[in-house]
């Protein structure tokens, strides 16, 4: 859990710091700034957003590991499957 906080705020501090850059490619028209913001702004969003769903499937596992261990056992399944008909 610890991880998944320090993975948070790291996620936000690159947030800001797009925010931040893209801020000062518009002030000085510089377009390599402000795609490179962009670029950074979407990927801590993205990172962040893995993150969450991580936790919800780990919250989800939690509370129904039958549930959970049925769908993997189903997955597997059809993997095997898919593989073994060459």
């Amino acid at each position: 859990m610890e991880n998944i906080m320090f993975g948070k705020a790291e996620d936000k501090v690159k947030e800001v710091a797009g925010e931040a850059q893209e801020k000062y490619g518009e002030l000085t028209d510089d377009y390599g700034h402000q795609v490179k913001s962009a670029a950074r702004k979407v990927a801590a969003q993205g990172s962040q957003a893995a993150q969450e769903a991580a936790e919800v499937v780990r919250d989800n596992v939690e509370n129904n590991p039958f549930a959970a261990i049925s769908i993997a056992a189903g997955v597997g399944l059809l993997i095997g499957l898919l593989i073994g008909r060459k």
